[in-house]
Order: C-alpha cells, then structure tokens, then sequence
C-alpha cells in the first residue's frame, strides 16, 4: 500500500501543536511499519529558500524511515498560488503530482486540497474551536478555515481521526458523520518527558533566568487559551495569600493577541509575569519539571499535549473543566471553571498549601501517562488504513 501523506504544514519556522503530532506520528509509523510505502509532500518557496529548515525537520522524519519505503516530494510552488489554483479550479488533486498510484490519502490535519474520488483519504479532526469560537480567530484565520471547506473534505474523507471522544462528539454532531466513519485515537507522549532530574536542567533555568517559583503555561498565546484568565486569577492568588508566585508563559504570540500584549506591558506585571517566546522540545522538559504546577485553563481543547506533557513529567496540573480535558486527566488534577478567575486562585491556594496533595497528583498523572505512547497512536492509526483497503 503507498500512502501519501500532506506535510506542508510543516513549513512554519516554529512547530505548532499540529505538526509536533504530525512528526511523532509519522517517526513511529516508519520504525513499525514495515510493508506500506509512504510519499511525503510539501510545497511552498520557504522550505525551498531555506534549506537549512528543510534539513532540520524533514530529516528528523527521515531519519526513523527506510530509504526505500519513504519517498519526500516538494513543489517549489509558492502556497498562495497553489492554494488559490485549489480553490477555484479545484485541480490539481493532492496526489496530482505524483507519479505512482496511490492507494490512500492521510491529512494529519484541515488544509487547502482537493482531494480525488476514487482514493480513501483519512483526516484527522483535532478540534472544532473554529466552529464553536470563531470570536477567538483573527479574520485571517477565518477566512483561511473557511476556505479549507471543511464540510467538503469531512464528508468526502473515508475515515475520521479525533484524539478525543469529545472531538469525536464535536464532529458527529456538527457534521452528522457517521460513529462508525470516526475513530478516538488519542496522541502520543515523547519519552523525554519523565519527572528524572538531569544535569542539563540547572542549566536551562540559568539560560532562560526562571524565577524560583513559578506556574507555567505552554502553548500558542492566543485568545482561546485564556491567559487573561489565568494572569488575573494569579494576581487574585499572591495578593490574597502573600505569595511570590511568578507564572512563566512559554509560546509564540498567536492571533488577536494586542489585548494580552498591552496586558503585559503594564508595571505590575514585569515582576512576575515572564515570557519566553517559543522554547525548544529539548528544553521543554527541564521547564515542566522546574515547575510549582501547569496552569491551563484553555476555554476549548480537542487534546491538550501539554496537560499530558506536565504529568508524564511529574508535574501537577490544573486545568479546565470544559471539553476533552476531564476526558485526558480523569481524576490526576484539579478542574476549574476557566471563565473564573477565583477558581484560579483557590485551586492555587488548596494545591501550593498542600504537600499530599501534590504528591498524589504527581503520582496518579505519572501513572495515567503511561497509557499513552507515539507507538499505540501510530498502531492505531495503521489498523485504521489497512482498515480501508
């Protein structure tokens, strides 16, 4: 069976949530699968100016797969010229480019494509926070959901993926795609997050000048994720119960940020609130486990990694009471009302103040992120392909 599989979204400079799943995912689909081929296409004039990203990423894919069963196309295409030619000629198909048959299409998330009619294509459905929020996503961002059809390339695609029942819920009830046609195949935690200390991890505090104490947040800063809630239910916290505790908010800036911008310009925030911008997988790991607790009290998740991230790293977690996240912690944090910044506070305060506590937390994520690996989601993705041929 030969697979096409779409990467061009991972031409951004800075990986996003997508398309760290996409790499973990494809890393074990090569080292298990040992008969089906795999054709990997990109597009776009950045990866073609510079190499030196092409080199980083894609051969980080390449590196796990079997010279002879993984073959990587790119069309020096600029994107827009290639994403306008899809949308209203509708051509050319995404396997349009290759020269062997295809059996199946994979679309590790939505994207600008049209897709042919006589190949299955499975689509992976994260999330619908474009559907229930769209308050939360700059016009930009709108327009380009939009444009990707999604209706179209539900409907069309032969087989669903969601990392969560409550993403499977989401689709069949906007959608009306059939139970059967959808599949819960959860992500993946890399092995470099575990609660041992290394030697290297002194030395990320010092490079990054990590405040002593601190609650941490990673992920994209942007509306959806609630950080305004979360900084105001903090400030609640150190002035009601005298406490020093810094928050350290590690991400790239997203979109219909200027609020969360001006916020943290003002004075009173300087001290404590500390951004890092987007820090590297490598260091990640140092900064769950330097970490008080992970704050996330995102508003919508089809998953939420990080949540996964901190407890595989013995960190305790509060988050949110809404969507998947009572789905992936069950009973290993403390679920909040996210549009209450005093939930915050208290959920602070009874954790901080409690050793046990945080001890039983830790324990019991440690124990719930064993049932999740990159191999079981790329078994189980694979069970899903055979499936369809």
């Amino acid at each position: 069976m030969r697979i096409l599989v779409d990467i061009r979204h991972l031409n951004q400079q800075q990986q996003s949530g997508v398309g760290e799943y996409t790499q973990q995912l494809l890393r074990a689909l090569f080292e298990i699968d040992k008969k089906n081929e795999y054709v990997l296409l990109s597009s776009g004039c950045k990866l073609f100016c510079h190499p030196e990203d092409e080199g980083r990423r894609i051969s980080e894919i390449l590196r796990f797969a079997q010279n002879d069963k993984v073959l990587y196309i790119h069309l020096p295409t600029p994107n827009k010229l290639l994403n306008l030619r899809t949308l209203f000629l509708k051509h050319p198909t995404i396997n349009w480019r290759v020269r062997d048959p295809i059996d199946l299409i994979f679309l590790p998330n939505l994207n600008i494509t049209s897709l042919p009619n006589d190949i299955p294509t499975v689509l992976t459905i994260h999330d619908l926070s474009w559907n229930f929020f769209p308050e939360f996503y700059s016009s930009k961002m709108r327009l380009w959901h939009s444009a990707t059809r999604p209706n179209e390339l539900i409907k069309s695609a032969a087989h669903i993926l969601t990392p969560s029942t409550s993403t499977k819920q989401d689709v069949m009830s906007v959608f009306g795609k059939p139970e059967e046609k959808i599949s819960v195949v959860p992500h993946g935690i890399d092995p470099i997050f575990s609660p041992k200390m290394e030697a290297r991890d002194h030395g990320v505090r010092s490079r990054l000048k990590l405040p002593k104490n601190f609650a941490l947040f990673v992920g994209t800063l942007e509306p959806r994720k609630n950080i305004l809630g979360l900084i105001e239910g903090i400030k609640q916290y150190r002035n009601r119960y005298n406490d020093d505790l810094s928050l350290v908010l590690v991400g790239k800036w997203g979109w219909k940020s200027t609020q969360l911008r001006h916020r943290l310009w003002k004075k009173d925030m300087s001290s404590w609130v500390h951004h890092l911008g987007y820090v590297t997988s490598e260091d990640r790991p140092a900064l769950y486990r330097s970490a008080e607790v992970l704050t996330w009290p995102s508003i919508y998740e089809g998953f939420g990694l990080p949540v996964l991230e901190a407890m595989a790293s013995g960190t305790p977690v509060i988050t949110s009471n809404t969507s998947s996240l009572p789905e992936l912690t069950q009973d290993c944090a403390i679920l909040i009302d996210p549009y209450n910044p005093n939930d915050i506070s208290e959920a602070l305060r009874g954790l901080l103040n409690s050793k046990p506590l945080q001890q039983r937390l830790k324990e019991k994520g440690l124990l719930r992120a064993v049932d999740f690996s990159w191999q079981k989601t790329a078994k189980q993705t694979l069970e899903v392909f055979e499936s369809l041929l």
